[in-house]
Formats: C-alpha cells, sequence, structure tokens
C-alpha cells in the first residue's frame, strides 16, 4: 500500500531488485546505485542526490557495500495468525519467561505473539519453529483458557533490524532508531542508513529520515 500510494506520487518504484554496489563521484560522494533485476538479469544504475538504506535487518550488509558501518544485532519474531476471530478486543498475556504478549483482531482475523530471539541465520529463509508456536500458544491459554481450540491458518516470521546492543536479553535491547549520516561518520557522503526501531511506529521514522 505504501509503495503504491508513493508510485501515484511519482516516486519510481522498483520490485525484485538487488542493490548490486554504489555508485561514486570523484570526490568518494555515493551518487546513486548499480541495480539488478533479479528477474531479468539485466543490471541499471540509478543515480540520486541521496541515498538512504532502509534495508531492515540488511542493512549492515547494504552499508558495507558503500563503504559504511552499521551495527545490528537481528531478533527474529513470529505471529500466529488465526482463521477466524478469537475476540474482538487485543488481550494481553504473559509467556512462561514472563515476556508480555499479546491476541488482536486484524480484520477478519486474530494475530497472536510475538517471540523474540536473537538470529544468527539466512535473513532469506525463516522458519517458523515447533517451539515457537508451542511458547505462544501456552502463554495466550492462560488469559483465554480453550485458546488452542481456534485453528491457526498460518505463522508469520519477520527479523527485526535491532541496534547492537550487548550484554542484554533479546526484548531488553531499545527498541529505539537511528538515523545515520554515513558522511560524518564513516567519510562517505551523500549516503545514510535508517535502522532500529518498529514496523508499527515506521511513519516516524521515514519522517524523521526524510527531514535529515
Amino acid at each position: 500500500a505504501n509503495a503504491l500510494d508513493a508510485a501515484e506520487r511519482r516516486a519510481f518504484v522498483r520490485t525484485h531488485t538487488e542493490v548490486v554496489s554504489f555508485l561514486k563521484d570523484a570526490s568518494g560522494r555515493v551518487c546513486g546505485a548499480r541495480v539488478r533485476d533479479r528477474i531479468r538479469g539485466e543490471e541499471h544504475d540509478l543515480e540520486a542526490r541521496q541515498t538512504l538504506n532502509a534495508t531492515g535487518p540488511w542493512a549492515d550488509r547494504t552499508a558495507a557495500l558503500a563503504g559504511a558501518t552499521v551495527r545490528l544485532r537481528p531478533g527474529k519474531g513470529i505471529h500466529l495468525v488465526f482463521e477466524r476471530r478469537v475476540s474482538n478486543l487485543a488481550v494481553y498475556a504473559k509467556g512462561i519467561d514472563g515476556r508480555d504478549m499479546f491476541t488482536f483482531p486484524h480484520e477478519q482475523n486474530s494475530m497472536a505473539g510475538t517471540t523474540d530471539d536473537d538470529f544468527y541465520g539466512d535473513l532469506d529463509r525463516l522458519d517458523v519453529t515447533e517451539d515457537e508456536i508451542a511458547y505462544v500458544l501456552q502463554a495466550m491459554e492462560r488469559s483465554l483458557p480453550g485458546f488452542r481450540r481456534h485453528r491457526i491458518a498460518h505463522a508469520i516470521a519477520a527479523v527485526r533490524p535491532t541496534l547492537y546492543g550487548f550484554g542484554s536479553y533479546e526484548e531488553e535491547l531499545s527498541r529505539d532508531y537511528e538515523v545515520f549520516d554515513h558522511g560524518a561518520r564513516d567519510g562517505v557522503p551523500g549516503f545514510w542508513t535508517l535502522a532500529g526501531g518498529k514496523l508499527a511506529a515506521y511513519r516516524l521514522l521515514a519522517e524523521d529520515a526524510s527531514d535529515r
């Protein structure tokens, strides 16, 4: 929906497209990117006055292509999606480890979650495990006895681009975000990274990055 809305306002949207490298002028300023169409295999140069790296959990790898650095501590989370509404209200629950969880209505369905685990695997291959499903169900049935009677239609898995922190449990890591100016930070002008934050606050993140 956001991509379609942007396109209506004359944004140029490219799907199935991979950044291969970044373009730099004689002074070392990033002035665009070379991209590959993953369907046709063709490569093109896209020029830009400013380049923003907003690639989520891939942000550190993308920044490295430009000679910049970003440190992340990726965290995996899942939601269970039920085939119909479990409740018309959002219901709070606690996991066996004390983590806060909830179920909430979404359109004709209900969703429940979420987990929070350090992720070291392949970002392009996310699987939902039986342990993760059992963990969410165990928490929810303490608040809603009979919760397991409801049929799970599917599960959603994603990796958060959490800012790096050492020595804390996953859920204790800050959900704050940062807009990195790599010109000031790494000597790579014209290049920015947006990392951290949560999907629920994406509009705030986008506005802040745009203002910068």
